[in-house]
Order: structure tokens, then sequence, then C-alpha cells
């Protein structure tokens, strides 16, 4: 506790008066014998200790007053919350929440410029010898960022480079570095200011939303949509952070608490709307095929709004919208038609047309590479010399004929003696028909090969032995069959039938979902042999089933690539799948679903870092990335390729000169749309998340003087001691005429 005006406290010595008059009216009087007055003498010495409890509670009560009068003048302040600024050294750490949000216009002011004002108000507070850091919470961090300095104008002029970022903040993460370089600190005054707009997800921790481009129908599942069998999606965290307990935010409590002064820099933003996500809806990506993109625009202001979007690629306009009316925090969706009249890499981009409360979340950017076709490769045991004899001709002809004409697939014909030397990295998917169990350095290689992106599909035939299998699964790892294989069956008289038939097909899988109706489509097919499948719940999905309920088809995702294994095999005398009209549409969904698998990977959100896994590279190899902003960075990389510079929104192009994988890689990198969401976190909570530390909420960015009054005399004592005089009056009053009454 401390006291502004210290002299007032010489007044206490007042609350000795009321003892002193208490001691003078008990001078006892000269005692005189009154004989009339004897039986009166025990009568009067009951009163007199009852005067004398009254007169003693009296004088406390007189005391007390003139005691809390005193020590009220002398305004006492708690000083927990920061003790005395310039009479000690102080140490401020300052975070500066730069994200997307931030670049909101509020009152005709950026809010990181509101924000960036507070906290030079914060460093002209301090005094030679103060220590101070600032600590953005996105973008690239500048040079000394994040480190406790005696030199102020170093901290201003990373202030002066900060700028909005297109990242979500972590403020939690932020707030436990904070603790951490303070806890390194000697000064004995410690503050932490977070200058913020309150914004919620800002506060949350637990994971950012994969949103962003979906190849839907027949390609690919929203991005974000969990594989089944798969723990999940990698790229659905916190970019570039460290993802840390919240209880790792409670102070120590053997250290005292540091205070928390936030600063709110939320002012009432203009109306604003974004560009929530867009999903391509198309059943095949190909030159002169129809695409479609769905615009989802969100309306993250109070009031309706009316915004056009406008459809962009390779930088020239394709269309506008009309006039779409969002509803207040609503959506509203809307398609583009177009297509694409060459091969090659397309970027793409969807914008509102016209100004808002933020430019940060206006666009989105999107990659579709049309190249020479998709590789992919047919393994066999042996080549027929009949070639409708071979057990992949059906196969092989559904390839070619399903795309002819418009480039879809290049098809690659291997042996399985080749799996040993082809590099196989090349190839998007790889189909095995009938083979034997592989030896174990194939078996090594595919296996790699599926957990390094690609996409392996077993289809089974007479060469296929089940134990011979297991092993084989056994030996890669577990990386090469999507579940353990129990067993052939075959169709017996005894069971009154000739054939199962198909009775399921998973309408939720995007290959499968547009191949439902009619359901003859899929129940004519078949099956007079299959192998069954021992598939555990949650480790494999089932795509397709038997009218008994036996698995037929299945997937599981296995790294970043995909096994999948077909219980049939593709020749007549198995079943008659390749007959039917539905084969050829179903190689032709499937194959180009399993193809762009890896547009999960090459869409992300800012700040999150660009990958690619070379399989089979020993030797550093030169890779080239084109950022947005078009210039060649030549880098070199062996095994895997990462990226992390990615704070810049666009499209991303990892070209690998010379390599046998795929020439180029496109990556789109947009805004985090959670930044677009207006939703604010209460002061109590944030309190909740402290565990306990002092907190202080300033809602006025533009003067902090208050702020810095209560830091440096803590939190007045004034009015509970006015309260505490009252009181003790009241009653004083109230006892003293009760007493005198009994007088």
């Amino acid at each position: 506790m401390t006291f502004a005006a210290p002299l007032f406290l010489l007044a206490v010595f007042a609350a000795a008066i009321p003892v002193v008059l208490h001691l003078v009216n008990r001078r006892r009087a000269k005692e005189a014998p009154f004989p009339t007055l004897r039986f009166l003498k025990l009568s009067v010495q009951k009163t007199r200790r009852r005067k004398r409890i009254q007169d003693l509670l009296l004088m406390v009560l007189r005391a007390a007053v003139l005691l809390l009068v005193a020590v009220g003048l002398a305004r006492p302040a708690m000083t927990n919350l920061g003790a005395l600024w310039g009479s000690a050294q102080t140490a401020v750490v300052i975070i500066l929440d730069n994200s997307a949000s931030m670049g909101m216009i509020d009152r005709d002011r950026v809010r990181l410029e509101t924000a960036a004002a507070a906290a030079a108000q914060v460093l002209d507070q301090l005094t030679d010898g103060d220590q101070a850091a600032l600590l953005p919470t996105c973008g690239p961090p500048p040079p000394g960022a994040g480190r406790l300095d005696r030199t102020q104008q170093s901290v201003r002029q990373i202030l002066r480079q900060c700028r909005v970022s297109y990242e979500r903040a972590n403020l939690m993460l932020k707030l436990r570095q904070a603790r951490q370089m303070l806890a390194g600190s000697d000064a004995p005054n410690k503050q932490i200011f977070i200058l913020t707009d309150m914004q919620r997800v800002s506060w949350e921790e637990e994971g950012i939303r994969d949103w962003g481009l979906g190849i839907r129908s027949g390609i690919q599942e929203s991005v974000g949509e969990e594989r089944e069998g798969e723990k999940g999606n990698p790229k659905s965290q916190i970019p570039n952070q460290e993802i840390s307990n919240p209880q790792s935010l409670i102070p120590n409590p053997s250290s005292p608490p540091i205070p928390v002064i936030i600063v709110d820099c939320d002012r009432a933003g203009k109306p604003d709307a974004a560009v929530e996500r867009v999903d391509l809806e198309t059943a095949v990506p190909m030159v002169g095929l129809p695409a479609k993109a769905v615009v989802t625009v969100l309306n993250a202001s109070s009031v309706a709004q009316q915004r056009l979007v406008e459809l962009t690629i390779d930088g020239v306009k394709q269309a506008s919208s009309p006039q779409l009316n969002v509803p207040p925090g609503g959506r509203v969706k809307h398609g583009f038609t177009f297509s694409l009249q060459r091969a090659g890499l397309h970027r793409g981009e969807v914008s509102l047309i016209g100004e808002d409360g933020s430019r940060y979340d206006d666009r989105r950017f999107f990659a579709i590479d049309l190249g020479r076709g998709v590789p992919v490769a047919v393994v066999e045991a042996r080549r027929h010399e009949i070639p409708y004899l071979d057990d992949a001709y059906y196969l092989e002809q559904a390839l070619a004929l399903g795309m002819a004409g418009a480039g879809g697939f290049n098809v690659s014909t291997l042996l399985i003696g080749d799996l040993t030397g082809e590099p196989l990295e090349k190839y998007k998917v790889l189909y095995c028909v009938n083979l034997p169990a592989l030896d174990a350095e194939a078996a090594e290689r595919l296996g790699a090969y599926v957990a390094g992106g690609g996409n392996l599909v077993w289809i089974c035939g007479d060469n296929v032995e089940t134990e011979a299998y297991n092993r084989m699964n056994q030996l890669s790892g577990g990386r090469l069959l999507p579940a353990p294989l129990a067993d052939v069956r075959a169709i017996g008289r005894q069971e009154g039938r000739d054939s199962w038939r198909v009775g399921f097909l998973d309408e939720k899988h995007p290959a499968l979902k547009n191949l439902l109706e009619p359901a003859s489509l899929y129940e004519s097919i078949l099956v007079y042999r299959h192998v069954r499948m021992e598939v555990e719940k949650g480790h494999a999905r089932v795509l397709a089933r038997l009218d008994d309920g036996e698995p037929l088809l299945i997937e599981r995702g296995v790294g970043d690539g995909r096994t999948l294994m077909l219980g049939a095999g593709a020749v007549v005398s198995w079943s008659n799948l390749s007959l039917r009209p539905i084969f050829m549409p179903l190689v032709v969904r499937l194959t180009f679903h399993l193809s762009e698998t890896d547009r999960v990977r090459t869409n992300l959100l800012a700040g999150q870092p660009l990958e690619y896994r070379f399989i089979g590279v020993a030797e550093p190899l030169e890779v080239e990335l084109v950022p947005p902003d078009g210039e060649t960075l030549r880098l070199k990389t062996s095994g895997e390729f990462r990226y992390a510079n990615t704070y810049d929104i666009g499209i991303y192009v990892l070209r690998i000169p010379g390599a046998a994988s795929p020439t180029q890689v496109a990556y789109s990198v947009n805004f985090d749309p959670a930044e677009a969401e207006p939703a604010r976190i209460e002061a109590a909570k944030i309190e909740e998340l402290l565990g306990g530390a002092p907190l202080i909420v300033a809602e006025d960015p533009d003067d902090l003087s208050e702020t810095f009054v209560r830091l440096r005399e803590g939190k007045s004592l004034w009015g509970p001691f006015l309260a505490a005089v009252l009181i003790a009056l009241v009653f004083e009053t109230f006892l003293s005429n009760r007493f005198g009454s009994k007088a």
C-alpha cells in the first residue's frame, strides 16, 4: 500500500483524543459514607460495570473514525498492479497484435495504427535504464524483436516496421513468451501490455481450421475434412507456431504475479465482408471442360450488405456476380462457371468489388494445373501375348478411353521387377494388378512411396495369396495394405446363389457419390470370387460392400498418401465389373480423386510452410521457388523441402528442374478466414486464462494516462475508507443515543 499524501498520516494521532477523554472521565470521586443509601450500593456497582463497557465501545468507535479520516486523507492505494514507475527500474513487454483483423478500419484509422500509437505512449512513460521489448504476433520477426533492450529507440524502430499480416494471432503463446522473458529480468517492476482488438479467435489455441480451396464431386473432399482412418490434417494447426498448453500461462506461485494490461483497440469498425472460401465443383478439371467455382461470402458486420464478387483467371476477368444480398452475420454462395482452354498452370482469384472495413480479407486464390496429363502406372506380373487376356487390359482401356482427346492420363505399364529401379515418385497413382507378394526391397520402396504422398491401388486376382500379402505388409511397416487379408472366398452352390451383388457405395466419397443413381448402375455388378478383408472400425474406410455386408473396396490414409484394395479381380472369372457401364467412370473418377489428394497439402493459410517430400533423393537438389512477387528463388534441398516464409498471400510455384518427380507444384496461400469473424472475448474469460495475475483493461487506446496513473499509484482505496468512516459515524451515533436514553 502507498499514500499519495502521506503528511495527512500525522492526523492519526487525533485518534488518541477519545482515549484521553475517556481516561479523564474515569477520575474517581472522593467517597463519603451515606448511611441512608447503603441499600443502593449493589445496584450502582452493576450499573457502573455496564457503563464502563459502553464507554469503552464508544471510545473505540470515535478513535476509529478519526483514524480512518486521517488515513483516507493520505489517499491510500493498493500497489500490487505496479510499484511507482520512475522510482525503480521497470521491464515492459509489449505484445502487438498485427493479425489480419487489425487491418480493420475504425473511425477512418486502421486498428494497427491505433495500437502502434498506444505502444508509443507506453514507451514514452519509460526512463533511461528501463527495459522494453516488442513482440509482434504475426509475420516475419523483425531483427531484435522479442529481446529486452534498454535502448527504446530500437524498440521504436521495430514498431515502425510492423505491418498488418494475413495470419491469425496466437496471443496465448505470446503471453507465455513474454512471461519467460520477464522471468530473466532483474527489474523490480514488470508489466505486460497486450495491444489487440479483443478478437476471440486470437485467444484460442486449439488450432486453425484448414479452409481454402476444396475439390469436390469426384476429385477431393472439402479442405479441412478429416480422412477416415487418419488422425486428421496436419496442416490444421497454428502456422509456424508452437502449440502450448494453456496451463503454462498460469504464473509461478513462487514469483510475484506480473500485471497484464490489455489495450482494447476495437472502436466499432466499418461494415466488412470477406471471401471466406472457394470450392471447385467439377468432376474432372480438364482442358475445354466446364468447371465451377463456388464462392462463400461472409458478412462480418451487424448490418445487411450488398456486394459483388469477381472471378479472374491468369489476370483476365472471367465473370462478375450479380448483387449479392448478405444478411448481418450471414453467408451467401455464388457459383462461377468457366473453362480452361489450354494446358498448364492457371492462377485463379476471387475478389470482392469495392471497399469495405478491411482489404485483407477481400481476396482468395486458387491454382489449377492442367499439365500433360496425370501420370499413372499400371504394374503387372507379366504381359500376355494376347492383349485382351492381360489382367490389366480393361483397366488400361478405361484409363485410355475415359479421357480420350483431353490429355487426362499418361499411362505407363510396368512389370513387377521394375518396382526396384523405377522412380515411383513421378507417378500420382500406382495400380498393382494381380501381383504376387513383393520381396522386401520392393515392399520397402512401395511403402516409402505411399508414406511420401503416393496413391496405391491393389486389384486382386489368382496371384494374391493372403498370408504372403500380410507378411509383405509387415515388411513395409504396415504401409502397403489398407487392412489385413483373411482368405479368398468363392461362390458356392450351397449358398443358393451363383454370385454376390454390390449392395452399398459410400455416398459421401467424392469419387463415388455421383455413381449412386440409378442404383442398378452398381447393383448389376456380379462378384464370383473375392478376397475377404478384416477391416477394423476407424482404421480404414469401406467404399463398397457386397449384398451380404462383406467389404469389397476399402481405403486408408498412410502418411501423406493413400492405399486402396479392390477385393475382386478385373477379369471376368472373378467379376463382371470390368464389363459394366460403371467401370469406366469409376476408374476415371477414382484416379482423379487420388491424383488430387495433394491439393489439401498445397492449399495453405498464410504462415504455414510449403512442404514437398522427395523420395529416393540422396544428394542435395536445387529447386526453384517463385513467390507471388515473381522473384525466382534458387534453394538447395534433399529429402524434404520446407519453406516457411509464406507471409504473403497468392500462388507459390515450386519447380524441380531435371528431377524425376513432377516438374512443378503450385501452392495457394490465403488469409485465415477466422480473422474475419468479429466475435470478441470477455474480460472475465481473459482473467480466467491469466490464472490470477492482475489484469487491467484500457478501453481508450488514444489516452492511456489513467492506466499509467493506476500503475503508478495503484488502485485507490479512498472510496472504501470513506465508506468505513460513514459506517463508523452512523454506528457511533446510534450507540450514543441508545446508551444515553438508558442513562
